[in-house]
């Protein structure tokens, strides 16, 4: 019984570490912070994490408050199908992000 609680901690723990995207690609959680890029053409929100720059595509289907400098923890996929108009960052669409 005890390695029965064991694997669903392990479970619950790995759910919480990582997202999932419609497809099943796993992706892990990442802390960045958002940058508004909204006065330069075609660009929009954009998310610095370790001087990588992201691009998402979704960032307004989140109840986030979108500050710029407001520190966030995210996960994405790289959306390879999306060209940018900005052309700062790696396209992305967020599987999830929240104020850290």
């Amino acid at each position: 019984m005890g390695f029965l609680k064991i694997s669903v901690l392990t479970l619950a723990l790995s759910a919480a570490a990582f997202g999932c995207s419609e497809d099943g690609e796993v992706a892990r959680y990442v802390d960045g912070m958002l940058v508004d890029y909204t006065a330069f053409d075609g660009c929009g929100w954009v998310i610095d994490s370790d001087n990588q720059l992201f691009e998402p595509l979704n960032v307004n289907e989140f109840a986030i408050d979108l500050t710029d400098s407001l520190r966030v923890r995210f996960a994405y996929v790289e959306d390879d199908d999306q060209k940018s108009s900005c052309r700062v960052g790696t396209v992305i669409r967020l599987l999830d992000i929240y104020e850290k």
